[in-house]
Formats: C-alpha cells, structure tokens, sequence
C-alpha cells in the first residue's frame, strides 16, 4: 500500500471533521447523533490508517537495517619471524600464485572446486556461488482500453437520472384562418430518463509478510496491477455488457447501422448513417487486429488511396477520422462463427459513464484478517455504470465477412 494514498486519506477525514466541528460551532450547537457517529468512525479510520504506517515505516528500518554489518569482520593473524618482524606476500605474488591456479595451461587441475553452473548447486563448490534475483517486476502486456478516454465519465454519489429528448418537434402546414379558424398542427418533442446506477467491481490479492518484506517492488507492483486488472475488466463491461447488473455496453446500446463484410465500402456507409451534427468529435472504435485485415484488404484490393494513415507517434486515423482500440471488441473469424463490429461516432455525446464516490480504484489494506497466518490482503474496488444517452450518436456496423 503507498504511503501517500493512507496520508491523503487520512487528510480527508481530518479535513471532514474539521468540517463538522465548524459547522456546529457556527450554529452554537452540539453535534447531531449523525455528526458524532461520522466523526467517531473517521477517527477510527485515521487510528487504523496510523497504525498501518506505523507498521510500513517499521518494515522499511527493517529493510534498511538488513546490510547493516552485525559483527566486526575477521582477520586472520600474520605470522612474525623469531626477529619480531612481519612475514607476508607481496600483492604481486599474491596475484600470480591465484592465476596460476586458474590458468589450465600450467597444468594444474582443480575440477573438486567447480561451481557445476547453471544450477550451482553440489558440495563441489556450488553452494558458495552467490545468487540474486533482479529487483524490478517486468508486467504482462496491457490490454488496449479506450471506453474511458471516449465517453463522458461524471461522478455520482447516488443513483442518478439522465434525461434525454425521445422524439423531435415536428412542424406541419397550417392553412391560413379566414372564415374559419385553422389550428397549428405538429407535435412537440418528448423526453424520457435512463438510470446511471453503480456496480461493484474488484480483486483481493493475498500476500505474505515476509514476501512484503523481502521483495521490495512487490507492493508497487501489486497496487498496479490491481489498477490493471480492473481497467480490464471495465473495458469488457464498457464494451460487451448487458445492462443488467453491469454496464450497458456499446454493442448493446449503440444503434444498428449496417452488417457487411470488412471493407472500405461498409465502413463509407457506416459513416454516411452517422447524422452530420457529430462528425466534429467523431471517432472510429475497433480492435487492432480489425485494422490490420482492413489494410490487407485494401492491399489486395490495389486500392492504394490512403484512406488510413498513421501519424508520428503511431496514432491510427481512417477517412480522417481518428481511430481508437479496444481489446474487448470482436473479431471476425470464419470458423468458429465470430461476427466483428466497428463503431463510429460522438461517444462523449452518446455514452455516460458514472463512477459513485470518485474515479479513482480504492484500495483498503487488511492486516487483521488473515493475520493469525502472517498474511496481508489488499483490496482494490470501484462502483461504476455506463449508460447510453442519445444512441444515434454512435453507430455499429457489424463485421460478417
């Protein structure tokens, strides 16, 4: 667990009671019943945040004090001659005697003393080999996410009603009122709401004390990768969901444009069902690999018009349009069966995303739970729904071929 994270918690509690106590204080009165239980259980939490720092600080002196020497080194005593004078060998003499030994051209064997690699192991003089394990933990590749950059991603503290406009205003003739009055005709627009809820979402990673202690990158590396885990999980959710219990999901929200198989002449109509009012924050959603065969097509094709283009930094833009990937999006594939997708739109404009209490994954330190085992668990959650608001501003072409 980062210090950090515990000190700006800790900070926001203080900042919390600090609060309640002025209010009450401005209004000349005592706390309320809720008043006093907030500030009795935030500085429970603060004594627990204290104690667990407490407890990091311990381990970093005990990590600081593992090179410290704990005895004065041995020297071996110099024999003196019958004169009192000091016998030794010269450094000189020191060096050619031990590369003598070394050299196998003098013809001196030593092969009871090898080191028997790459196990290092054996009482030849494998055990006096030292070894050690690099300190930095090389992560997994990470999957290409991009639901998050695209959508409109608020903060909600409860659930929350989005309304939108259902239907438009219609206008109609009206004929001019002479003998008779003539009525405007039409219809007004209407409006209906969609619920941006939260769901629970998280991972718990068990560790032992002494792993913590002794493999310094660990807690580093675990903090991120539970921030990995769970962006990847999202990314799933934000893309494939069902609305039920989790994210909507864009294949599931986003309006059915097209199915055709991969090719510049789908992918010209897709864009052409996309009304012109969101073409200024348009953008391409797909995987990588749909891309990939979209160029290879075009190769075999002949069509070298250069309808995709990449930038300096690798930044993938289709008929001008920049395109963004996700690992959660399918894939066509002949066999078994797997229908692709390409999405097109204004995802800001269609798609919300509400993360209850903050954006930010928590993350909670147990150290009590499984303590009796000498294990720590670390926690990392976050509640969040995604919501489709206006879904004509993305559209979905289904890849069949």
């Amino acid at each position: 667990m980062n210090s950090q994270v515990l000190n700006k918690r800790k900070n926001e509690l203080l900042d919390q009671q600090t609060l309640v106590l002025n209010q009450a204080q401005e209004a000349k009165r005592n706390l309320t019943d809720v008043e006093e239980a907030t500030f009795t259980a935030s500085t429970k939490e603060i004594e627990g945040i204290d104690q667990t720092l407490a407890r990091m600080a311990a381990i970093s002196k005990g990590k600081a004090e593992i090179g410290v020497p704990t005895s004065d080194p041995f020297i071996a005593p110099i024999a003196k001659a019958k004169n009192n004078t000091r016998v030794g060998f010269s450094d000189e003499y020191i060096t050619e005697f031990w590369n003598h030994f070394k050299n196998p051209s003098k013809g001196i064997s030593n092969a009871a003393l090898g080191e028997n690699a790459p196990t290092y192991v054996g009482t030849d003089g494998g055990y006096l080999v030292p070894t050690r394990t690099d300190p930095t933990i090389p992560a997994l590749a990470v999957n290409e996410c991009s639901a998050r950059k695209l959508s409109q991603v608020i903060v909600t503290d409860m659930d929350l009603k989005l309304p939108y406009q259902a239907t438009k205003t219609v206008a109609a003739a009206k004929a001019e009122s002479r003998t008779s009055n003539v009525p405007f005709a039409g219809t007004p627009p209407s409006f209906n709401t969609v619920t941006l809820s939260a769901y629970m979402a998280g991972v718990q990673v068990q560790a032992t004390w002494e792993l913590l202690q002794d493999v310094g990158a660990l807690e580093s590396f675990i903090t991120a990768d539970i921030n990995r885990g769970m962006y990847n999980f999202e990314e799933n959710a934000f893309i494939n969901g069902s609305g039920t219990g989790t994210a909507l999901g864009y294949l599931n929200g986003a309006q059915a444009a097209n199915s055709a198989a991969l090719g510049i002449n789908g992918i010209l109509d897709l864009t052409g069902d996309l009304k012109q009012a969101y073409y200024a924050n348009a953008s391409f959603l797909m995987n990588r690999q749909t891309i990939i065969a979209l160029f290879k097509a075009q190769i075999a094709a002949s069509q070298f018009q250069t309808y995709i283009t990449y930038d300096s930094q690798g930044a993938a833009r289709l008929l001008g349009y920049p395109v963004f990937f996700s690992s959660a999006m399918p894939v066509f594939a002949a066999s078994p069966s797997v229908s692709g997708a390409v999405l097109f739109g204004d995802f800001a404009a269609g798609w919300v995303i509400g993360d209850r209490g903050g954006s930010g994954i928590q993350a909670k330190v147990l150290d009590q739970v499984s303590a009796v085992n000498g294990v720590t668990v670390i926690l990392g959650y976050r509640r969040t729904d995604q919501r489709c608001r206006i879904q004509e501003a993305v559209q979905l072409m289904t890849v069949t071929g």
